[in-house]
């Protein structure tokens, strides 16, 4: 009987004190997990971390959140880990995908040409995108664009690529197009053709910014005038053989003369040689007035070759006096042919 009743009492002791140890081990959880779980959280907070779920049980650490990436997950299990009386993190619950790379189109002009970068998802868009890039920014185009299939298919490419198409060259410009923005500068050379550019772009689906000028182009040189030709021997030979004769005491053409200096007018125009009119009376003449009334009759047939379009900078005039007579001044005929102006090309 003494037997049975030491055994009894040896199995209600082992099972007060199992008792109390699980009740121990409770509680010890329980407050590791009241005094971990506020320190956790506020090492992620000040990581900058947040939608992440935080529990424990006992000095174990379980994160989740749905709208997080493994990537992200696995940054905040590893600041969760680093505090004190962590035993370990696990991540639990669903997970995010890892948002895929998106598409970027870059273009930078140089003294060289062009330089194309970015990345897209085809070989096909990279090389639709130089192909038009050239036409527009100009070439040669060095294509240094990535091609990955990891990135997202994004329509503003192709877009993009349409708007290129229709769009008018731009002199010294870049580009920049992302998900978010598309900006190009440059210049073009009209309103008409900054206005295309703008409507072209303007109907990509991502904001577009069109920062071009209108800058005109550089005025073409003005064509070298055409040499005029040369007057042949037998042409020379007629305008130096030309000669007005003037009446006694006459200083003035008339109309007759005239006549016959407008024969040789175009040959004048036709050269653009210098011009030598001479003037000269008869003897006897007033004493000391020879050179200049002879001047006067010089003086009149070169403004009558200026009044006829014959430049006046070709023309010099020199009163000869009584000097180199082609008759007799013995003569009454003779004196008048010595009372003359003539013109001799340079």
């Amino acid at each position: 009987m003494s037997k049975r009743k030491s055994t009894a009492g040896i199995i209600v002791a082992g099972v007060l004190l199992g008792g109390t140890l699980v009740a121990g081990s409770l509680v010890g959880q329980a407050w590791c997990a009241r005094t971990l779980e506020p320190q956790a959280e506020a090492a992620l907070q000040e990581a900058g971390i947040t939608d992440i779920d935080v529990s424990f049980q006992g000095r174990e650490a379980f994160l989740s959140g749905s709208e997080k990436t493994q990537a992200q997950l696995d940054e905040a299990k590893a600041i969760v880990e680093a505090v004190d009386g962590v035993r370990w993190a696990k991540i639990t619950g669903d997970i995010a995908p890892e948002p895929l790379p998106q598409p970027e189109v870059r273009v930078a002009t140089n003294s060289t040409g062009v330089v194309l970068s970015g990345t897209v998802s085809t070989q096909a868009e990279a090389d639709v995108l130089a192909a038009e890039i050239e036409k527009v920014f100009g070439g040669p185009v060095t294509n240094q664009m990535t091609v990955d299939p990891k990135v997202e298919s994004a329509g503003w490419v192709s877009e993009l690529t349409d708007a290129l198409e229709t769009s008018p060259p731009v002199a010294g410009g870049s580009l920049n197009a992302g998900t978010e923005e598309i900006t190009v500068t440059g210049t073009v050379t009209s309103e008409t053709d900054l206005a295309t550019l703008e409507q072209a772009f303007d109907k990509i689906s991502v904001p577009a910014t069109t920062d071009v000028t209108v800058s005109a182009p550089e005025p073409e040189p003005e064509p070298e005038p055409e040499p005029q030709p040369e007057l042949t021997q037998d042409e020379i030979n007629t305008v130096n053989s030309a000669s007005v004769r003037f009446g006694q005491g006459q200083y003035t053409l008339t109309d007759s003369t005239k006549r016959q200096i407008d024969s040789i007018i175009p040959l004048l125009k036709k050269s653009t040689s210098a011009l030598t009119v001479k003037g000269y009376v008869s003897v006897p003449h007033s004493e000391g007035n020879e050179i200049r009334d002879s001047k006067k009759r010089a003086q009149a047939l070169a403004d009558y070759l200026i009044s006829q379009g014959i430049d006046s900078s070709r023309i010099t005039v020199e009163g000869r006096g009584t000097a180199d007579p082609i008759a007799s001044n013995n003569t009454e005929a003779g004196r008048l042919a010595n009372q003359r102006a003539t013109i001799t090309l340079a």
